[in-house]
Order: C-alpha cells, then structure tokens, then sequence
C-alpha cells in the first residue's frame, strides 16, 4: 500500500537535522563533521525556525536513542545527509526512525547520496522529499512552497517528489556562482565539545593533531574531469571560488569564537588561481594564530617550492596529493586527469626538506588498464618515500563515465545494484576486466599497501602518528587489514564498540518500504 507523502500545507516551526551513525550495520567508522549543516543554519534561521542538530555518527547514538532525541524534540521536518554513498543503509533507516516516532514528520534527505541516486532514494516510502545538489539556495525555496496554500514543486530545480503516485526529479539547473554572498558556517546548534573535539583513529588524511578543530572549504567543484568522480554531478563541472577575504574571514571567525586550534582544507582543488591561495596562507601566516593546518587534496603539479615553503612558515604541517595512477596513458587516456610523474617527486622531496608530511593517493582496477599499469602505480607508490601511501580500488560510482564503461563492457557482476554492501568504498572491487579479478586487486591493494607503508621502524613509527595510533594499535590495524584484504577501522575505543546495537547483524527491515 502506497504511502501519502506529506504535501498538505503547514506551519514548519521546527527542524532537526540528523546526521546517521556510520558504525551502524557493521560498517567503517568515519567521522566528520558534515559541512552542508553549518552552511544552511544560518539560512534557516533567518526564517525563524528552532533548529537542531542530531549528531548521531560523532555522538556514537544507537537507534533508539536517535528514536528518543527526535521524539522529545518533535521536529516538523527531519532533513538526513550522509558523509557518503557507502552509507546507504544508515540513511535509510534514519528516515524510518523518523517515521516510526511520528508519520506526520516530512522527511527529506540531501547531499552527494539523493543527488546522484534520486529515484533509488525515492523509491524509500519514508522518504517525503530529496535535494539535490546545494541547498543554500533550494531549502529555502522548498520551505516556501511547502508552507504556501497550494503547494506546487514543478516551478522548482533539484528537488525529488511523489506526485499521484509517481515519483518526479527535476534536476539542478545552476549552481552558487557568488560564495562569498553566503553568511559563515554557523556551529551554534551543534554541541561544540564533542563536534570539534573529536578525533579520528586510522583514517590517513583525516587524523588530527589537536582540538578544537576546524574544517573550512575555500571553493566548490574541480576544474578536472576525472573518469571516477561524481563531484560533477554534485559540485557542477568547473570550479567557483571564494575570495581570500572571505576565507581569512571564516577562520579568523572560528579562531576568535570557537577556538579552533587546527585546520583542515577540504577543498577538491585550492589551488587552481594560485594568487587567490597565496593570499589565503600568507593571511594565516600574518596573523599568527596558535594555529595549525592541513591541505586534504591538492594537485602536485601546481605546487613549487617557494609556495610549499609558505605553507610551513603559515602552519602547515601535512598535505595529500593525488598522483593516481603511475602510467602516462592510464592518467591520460582513462583517468583524464593532468599528471607527472617527476613533479611528484619533486612534492615529496621538497615535502622532505620542509618537513613537511605526505600522503600520497593512488588509484588501481580501471577498465582498459593493464595488469602491467598497476604495477607501475605501485611502483611509484613505492619510488616517492611518501609518509603514507593509499591505494583505492577504482569504485563506479552513479554517473560517472566509470560507471558508463564498466556496463558497456559488461565488466560489472549480473546483479550489480548501488544498494550492496560491497557496490561503494574504496577497499573492495566490483569491477573484473580480462586483465584482472576483484580478488587480485584486493589482494594487491592490501598487501602493498602494507609492504610500502611499513618498511622501516621509522616509517611504521611516522604512520602512527599520522594516524593517532600507538604502535600496538598500528599492528593490531595491519593485522585485522591483512585478515580482512581489505579496509580495517577501529573505533575510538572499547566503550565505542559496545555502544551500537546494529554493528553485526543486518536487519533487512531497512528495504521493507521500499516500491
């Protein structure tokens, strides 16, 4: 029997975001903090709302704790975003524990997870409505025309709704050109102890040194095209900026009101107008914060060294650079992604000199590449001496020209599906082409990965560190890695592990609204 969605018009006086427990249904824990909330607070409260924050990833909630925090706050909307794809299943059950606490609830869900799987996500009856791409613009709109007296989503871009039954998308049409138009990050409805004071265990890139911590976005979207990625579908297909000024302006702000300690830039490509991200970190660097920071990606052939140097003297102390693949004709041909070799390695000499830590990201298992091509990403993972190396199996994500090649060529399973366990993340293949199996490339993967990274003494010594990891821990991760071929987590601790009711068992109640 068909659900009603929720389209009578009403007063919305209260909503609560929720931010689904990544832990759940024996997943990795990732924790992060997710951008999109922060950004839309201020808007949303302009228009009056109570709003809050149900962090139940960072706050480690199991399911009937989040069923009894939306219950005591009594939310007119529930709006779900998830940190990734990979965490399908936990999304989901979150709308149902909405709709099980109250059916009056609208619920909506936004992020990279509806916009690049909208009818999948649709097909979810708990579901009320999806946004797609950013919100800033499009909250707004949907709050308006849920209020009005006649209700009418046609006249709107990127949005997901139920008409007589059908399900209808209309998809973005434009994207934020003036980012600087937008109000800062607004942190108050988050419980500021626990958002910025959390650390991440084991995740190379994520881990930080101190806390409170700050994670800023200085642009939106990639210049680039590569064959892997869905930000084109979320971000658009070039790449918009925010002035210096109005960056300075964030972090002067997250220093003096929340002091934040360190900083992370999360940006898919800074440093595409090279004068704008010199001004950027000469800015830190003037105005001498007890600050540190991090670079999460950045494109190794527009750094040099006077400019890496200015990222030390400003507080930087680790960067991540994404040299994917150690073939000229995979980068160029498959990829599609600007790339050479010899400026890598002069990024991770130059990383040397400055004492500057690296990590270096690769990516292995594309349709059209040879078994040969990844030995030679290997290898270079090898060659460059990075202080963590990484290498991910090539993932079709919806969308993506990858995605489209490995149906052409039939190199996906029979029953693939989005919604599997093994479809998304990084450590598992999906896709087996006549030059390899998924089980060679994990089996690779794994191995060298731990063959590169773990060496020496002194390498083994400089990843814990990176990873927040007492030796003991970084062998226990090698082992269960090893034992798994594949992707090992360890939660924060013990206590963390107990917490979740949902970590082994699958409870397949999750697809029983779906169409």
């Amino acid at each position: 029997m068909e659900r009603k969605a929720n389209k009578i018009a009403r007063t919305i006086n209260k909503l609560m975001f929720v931010v689904p427990n990544s832990r759940w249904f024996g997943k990795r824990c990732w924790l992060w903090i997710t951008p999109a909330i922060p950004l839309l607070v201020p808007i949303l409260k302009k228009y009056g709302l109570e709003i809050q924050v149900l962090e139940a990833n960072i706050d480690n909630l199991n399911r009937d704790q989040v069923k009894e925090r939306i219950k005591s706050f009594k939310p007119d909307i529930v709006a779900i975003t998830n940190l990734s794809l990979e965490y399908w299943r936990q999304a989901h059950e979150s709308v149902k524990l909405a709709k099980e606490v109250d059916q009056s609830i609208i619920t909506i869900m936004g992020g990279v997870h509806p916009t690049t799987l909208p009818y999948k996500v649709m097909e979810d009856l708990n579901v009320d409505y999806i946004i797609l791409s950013e919100g800033e613009e499009r909250l707004p709109g949907f709050l308006d025309i849920i209020q009005s007296g006649e209700p009418d989503f046609s006249r709107m871009d990127g949005v997901g709704y139920r008409e007589g039954g059908k399900i209808i998308v209309k998809e973005p049409t434009g994207f934020i050109e003036d980012l600087d138009a937008w109000d800062l990050p607004d942190y108050t409805v988050f419980d500021w102890e626990t958002v910025m004071n959390f650390k991440q265990k084991s995740v190379v890139g994520l881990g930080t040194r101190r806390t409170p911590v700050g994670m800023v976005l200085t642009s939106r979207g990639c210049p680039f095209k590569c064959c892997f990625c869905a930000g084109m579908l979320t971000m658009g297909r070039s790449a918009r900026f925010r002035s210096a000024e109005n960056v300075l302006k964030e972090i002067d702000m997250l220093v003096q009101n929340y002091g934040i300690r360190e900083l992370v830039i999360t940006d898919d490509e800074m440093y595409t107008d090279r004068g704008r991200a010199v001004n950027i970190i000469q800015g830190i660097k003037d105005r001498n914060y007890d600050l540190i920071w991090k670079n999460t990606n950045l494109a190794a052939w527009r750094m040099d060294y006077e400019l890496m140097k200015l990222m030390k003297e400003s507080g930087c102390y680790q960067i991540t650079i994404s040299p994917e693949s150690g073939s000229k004709r995979v980068l160029t041909e498959i990829i599609h992604k600007p790339g050479d070799e010899e400026q890598c390695k002069a990024v991770a000499k130059w990383c040397k000199e400055l004492d500057l830590e690296l990590e270096a990201d690769f990516v292995i298992g594309f349709p059209g590449e040879t078994w040969e091509e990844i030995r030679q990403t290997t290898n270079l993972g090898e060659e460059l001496d990075a202080d963590a190396v990484k290498f991910a199996i090539a993932t079709p994500f919806p969308g993506t020209e990858l995605f489209r090649k490995a149906v052409e060529k039939s190199y996906l399973p029979e029953d693939f599906d989005f919604y599997r366990d093994d479809a998304l993340g990084f450590a598992h293949g999906v896709i087996e082409t006549e030059e390899f199996t998924v089980q060679e490339l994990e089996m690779l993967r794994c191995l060298e990965w731990d063959r590169i990274n773990f060496k020496t003494q002194a390498k083994k010594e400089k990843y814990a560190k990176m990873n927040m990891l007492t030796l003991a821990e970084l062998e226990e991760f090698r082992r269960e890695t090893r034992r798994n071929v594949g992707v090992y987590f360890m939660d924060q601790s013990e206590g963390e592990r107990e917490g979740i009711d949902m970590v082994t068992k699958r409870d397949e109640s999750v697809g029983s609204n779906f169409l």
